[in-house]
């Protein structure tokens, strides 16, 4: 059963209508009709609905019952602690983390960031444009969470039980490859990249007290932007999900 997202909640007997994209695969692709049914995905649940209407480029739907309720930290697999870039970069850096499909970004403000925190929160409604329009262009439909700037010390894990932190610096590390051999790749990940100075001498004993791996790469030096990105799908990959 095809299935489309909404970003609000929702309640039995609502009716709602797609969005554009949607309506036009609808119309365009599936060739849908009025009494077809569909489910309907929000960030708490999941809803089987039917096409009550269908207009020239509009496509509406009444929500029946519910399917299957979320737990978002649960549905979490991969988040991605990045050290503040600048501004361009860390755009370029969001709009591909939603492509991809990482599930939260946590901005912090580390040792050797070129962005402070207070100024970086001053961007956070434009974050979440590039996240709804980058979501939107993807038909993601679980949608990338942003959180708000941190101090890297206020960093909290909960139990992600892989963890792991990108390091060039003089620390006890191993590769990629050896690391994912000794842990269960289907559960979730947190994965902290640095800024291009790399992470200070505090920003290492953080990540100690929080139990990472220090894990580095094999190859051509990635820049601050992309390694997350290609990290990110490596895990994405080895979950299925691509």
């Amino acid at each position: 059963m095809h299935r489309f997202f909404v970003k609000h909640k929702l309640s039995i007997n609502d009716v709602v209508h797609l969005a554009d994209s949607d309506s036009e695969l609808v119309l365009n692709q599936l060739h849908l009709k009025i009494e077809n049914f569909v489910e309907i995905e929000t960030y708490e649940a999941i809803y089987q609905a039917v096409i009550s209407d269908i207009e020239k480029d509009s496509v509406e739907v009444e929500i029946l019952e519910q399917i299957q309720e979320k737990d978002i930290k649960d549905s979490l697999d991969i988040t991605l602690v990045q050290s503040l870039i600048g501004r361009n970069k860390f755009n370029f850096f969001l709009e591909k983390a939603v492509e991809i499909g990482i599930d939260r970004i946590v901005p912090v403000q580390s040792g050797y960031s070129t962005v402070s925190k207070n100024k970086a929160t001053k961007e956070y409604g434009l974050w979440k444009k590039i996240i709804s329009d980058a979501t939107e262009q993807s038909r993601n439909i679980k949608p990338t969470i942003i959180e708000k700037p941190i101090n890297l010390n206020a960093l909290e894990i909960g139990n992600i039980p892989n963890r792991i932190c990108l390091a060039t610096e003089n620390v006890d590390s191993k590769e990629l490859r050896e690391y994912i051999k000794d842990v269960d790749t289907t559960k979730p990940f947190v994965v902290a990249i640095g800024p291009e100075k790399g992470w200070g001498s505090k920003d290492i004993e953080i990540f100690s007290k929080l139990h990472f791996s220090f894990i580095k790469l094999k190859g051509n030096i990635l820049r601050t932007e992309s390694v997350g990105l290609v990290v990110g799908s490596i895990i994405k990959y080895l979950k299925g999900d691509i």
